[in-house]
């Protein structure tokens, strides 16, 4: 009798178990899906700019090359930060690059807003506005599904079998701060 109700037990820890950890893959793999969304809108983002700078770069030739040319480069900075990103979604310091990239991206184009003449400055702020619209709402679901995952892992006894498999707190994105 003993036997079978151990037997009983452990037949519940082991269905116990394979469910907790399907529904963490499940939400880990949420959140990377959600990272995926934010990325092909940071992407189209980083893609119109550079296409409007090099449209303008050929418009102002050599004139203004230099002064767009660090907005480019922080651009492509962004684009490898992203990449980096892609390839290690849920890691706290490949995100923290993805956000200093954009706060830097932003701040190249607000100093360039204030260098150049007035052709390029509804541009820019077109593509400051685009960034401060689209990147909010694109991170509304991403938000959510690392609430969820997040809460997941630190619920008990679930938190026990995250920390033997190794799952890390997936990292929430704020750039309210970069935005404005």
């Amino acid at each position: 009798m003993g036997a079978l109700i151990f037997c009983g037990v452990l037949t519940l820890v082991l269905f116990w178990s394979v469910g907790a950890h399907n529904r963490l893959v499940r939400l880990r793999a949420e959140v990377i899906r959600q990272w995926g969304s934010v990325d092909a809108v940071w992407l189209r983002l980083l893609v119109r700019l550079q296409g409007g700078l090099a449209a303008r770069q050929t418009l102002l030739g050599e004139a203004g090359a230099p002064e767009l040319q660090v907005v480019q480069m922080a651009s492509d900075q962004m684009l490898e930060a992203l990449l980096q990103a892609r390839m290690q979604p849920l890691d706290e310091a490949v995100q923290k690059q993805v956000i200093s990239q954009h706060l830097q991206l932003v701040s190249e184009i607000r100093l360039l807003q204030q260098e150049v003449h007035d052709a390029l400055r509804p541009d820019l702020e077109i593509a400051l506005n685009r960034m401060r619209q689209t990147l909010p709402a694109a991170m509304i679901p991403y938000h959510v599904a690392v609430s969820a995952y997040n809460d997941a892992l630190n619920m008990r006894p679930a938190s026990w079998l995250a920390k033997r498999l190794n799952f890390k707190p997936a990292m929430r994105m704020d750039l309210t701060a970069a935005a404005n």
